[in-house]
C-alpha cells in the first residue's frame, strides 16, 4: 500500500499515499552546502555590490603609529615590496587582457609563439614572487619582544598565518608588531603571495572549492603537531585576511582527525577573516530535548574562545566575517555555522599593523597602554532594557570583554590566574 497503486474490480484506482519507509531523513535539508560554482558567482557578486571600499583597503596611510612596521612607512623595504607588487599587479592585468589575443594567436600562429609569451611571463612573474617570498626555507619566520623575554614558553605556543598580497617583509613586520604587543614568541606560517590578483584568485579557490593549497596543508601538519606535542598546553592562532580562510579549512581538517580535548588546547583571533564559515562544534548534545543539534544548538563548545576583528569599512571584512555573521545571515534556525565574538571598529582599512593593530592596541613608549582606546573603551550595546537603565558604571567596554585583550604586555587571562592579570616583571 505505501505509495503504490492497488487494483480494485473495475477500472477505478485507488493510491493510499502513505510515506515509503520508516526513515524520517528521506528529504534533503535545505541548508545543505550549495554549487560551489555558485559560490563563486556570488563572490564576484560581492566584488561588484562592495567595489566602493576596494580602495579602502590600504586607507587611511596615516598616522604611522609603529613606524617602519607599519606597511606603508616609507622604508627602503617596504618601498621596494610595493615597487614589486605593482609590477606584479600591472603585469597581471595585462596577461588577463590579453588572453583573448593569445588565443587567437593560438590559432593563426605556431602555437610555439603564445607559449613563448606565457613562458616569458611565468619566468618573469617567478622572478618577482622569489624577491617578495624570499627563497624556500624550512624553518619559519618568528617574532620576538623587543629587549624583553617572552612570556610563553612551549606549554604556550603562538602561530600566525597572513593575509593577501604578505611577502617576507612585510610577514616579519607583522610578527614583530605581533610579538611587542603581546610579549609572546610568535612563528609565522607563510602564506606566499603570488600577487595581489592572484593571491584574490587563490582565496576564490579556496573559500569556494575548498581546496587544500600547499599553505593550508603546511599550516595544518605544523599545528596539528604542536597540539598532539605532551608539552602544550595552549596553542593561540591568530589570523589575518586570507588567513582566515586557511586557518578555517585548517581546524575543520583538525576537528576530523583529532580529539575534542586537543582541540580544546586552541584559541583563534582573527582580523578582517575572509572566511566563509567558521566551525566550532557542541561538546555535549544540548540539554533541552527541543533543540535539534543537527542544526547547531547553543552550548559549550570544542574551543572555548573565538574572537573577531572588524573594520566596518574593510572590503575583505564585509566578503567575510561581516557578511555570514550578520542576522539576515544566520543559515540555521538555532545555531551559527561562524562562530565567534565579533568586535568591530568603525572605520575604513585592512593592513593588519597599520588598521588593526595600530588602532586596536595602540603602543605608547613600547607597549600597549593599558588605559585603553577609543576603540577599546567603547560600551556594549546592552541587550535589554532593564540594563540600559542600568547605572553606566556597570555597563562593560569591548576591553573588559575581549579574551585577546588580557594578553597586551605578556599578561595572562583572569581565568587563568584567578585574580586580574598583571604583566609579568622583565628579568
Amino acid at each position: 500500500m505505501n505509495g503504490f497503486r492497488t487494483r480494485t474490480t473495475g477500472l477505478g484506482h485507488f493510491n493510499a499515499n502513505l510515506p515509503f519507509g520508516n526513515n524520517p531523513f528521506v528529504n534533503v535539508p535545505s541548508d545543505v552546502n550549495r554549487n560551489p560554482f555558485r559560490l563563486l558567482l556570488l563572490d564576484f557578486g560581492f566584488v561588484i555590490h562592495l567595489r566602493r571600499l576596494l580602495v579602502k583597503i590600504i586607507l587611511p596611510i596615516g598616522p604611522l603609529i609603529s613606524g617602519p612596521l607599519d606597511e606603508l612607512y616609507p622604508s627602503r623595504s617596504n618601498l621596494m615590496d610595493l615597487a614589486l607588487h605593482f609590477i606584479l599587479l600591472t603585469t597581471q592585468i595585462m596577461l588577463v587582457l590579453l588572453l583573448p589575443v593569445v588565443a587567437v594567436l593560438f590559432w593563426l600562429v605556431p602555437g610555439v609563439v603564445p607559449i613563448v609569451f606565457l613562458v616569458t611571463f611565468w619566468i618573469a612573474t617567478w622572478i618577482v614572487m622569489r624577491l617578495l617570498n624570499g627563497a624556500p626555507t624550512t624553518e619559519c619566520l618568528v617574532g620576538l619582544p623587543e629587549g624583553l623575554e617572552p612570556a610563553n614558553d612551549e606549554h604556550e605556543l603562538w602561530f600566525f598565518i597572513n593575509g593577501v598580497a604578505t611577502g617576507k617583509n612585510w610577514l616579519q613586520s607583522n610578527l614583530d608588531l605581533l610579538a611587542r604587543t603581546f610579549q609572546r614568541e610568535i612563528v609565522g606560517i607563510h602564506n606566499t603571495t603570488y600577487g595581489f590578483l592572484f593571491d584574490l584568485l587563490e582565496c576564490l579557490i579556496q573559500r569556494d572549492l575548498d581546496y587544500k593549497s600547499g599553505d593550508i596543508r603546511q599550516g595544518r601538519a605544523q599545528i596539528r603537531a604542536a597540539l598532539a606535542a605532551p608539552a602544550t598546553k595552549k596553542l593561540v592562532l591568530i589570523l589575518h585576511s586570507q588567513g582566515g580562510i586557511e586557518g578555517s579549512s585548517i581546524l575543520d581538517w583538525l576537528l576530523a582527525d583529532m580529539s575534542h580535548e586537543v582541540i580544546g588546547k586552541l584559541e583563534i583571533f582573527t582580523f578582517g577573516n575572509a572566511a566563509r564559515h567558521f566551525n566550532n562544534p557542541l561538546v555535549n548534545k544540548p540539554s533541552s530535548p527541543l533543540v535539534d543539534e543537527s542544526k547547531g544548538g547553543r552550548g559549550e563548545r570544542v574551543i572555548k574562545h573565538i574572537e573577531h576583528y572588524a573594520n566596518t569599512e574593510d572590503f575583505v571584512a564585509n566578503v567575510g566575517v561581516l557578511s555570514f555573521t550578520s542576522p539576515k545571515a544566520q543559515p540555521f534556525a538555532d545555531g551559527n555555522a561562524f562562530f565567534g565574538s565579533v568586535f568591530t571598529r568603525e572605520g575604513p582599512g585592512h593592513l593588519l599593523n597599520m588598521h588593526y593593530l595600530d588602532k586596536m592596541f595602540t603602543m605608547v613608549n613600547g607597549k600597549v597602554d593599558e588605559d585603553g582606546n577609543s576603540f577599546m573603551n567603547s560600551f556594549i550595546p546592552s541587550r535589554s532594557s532593564r540594563d540600559q537603565a542600568a547605572d553606566l558604571g556597570q555597563r562593560k567596554m569591548i576591553k573588559d570583554v575581549s579574551r585577546l585583550w588580557q594578553y597586551i604586555n605578556g599578561r595572562k587571562p583572569v581565568d587563568e590566574v584567578g585574580v586580574p592579570p598583571v604583566r609579568p616583571t622583565p628579568p
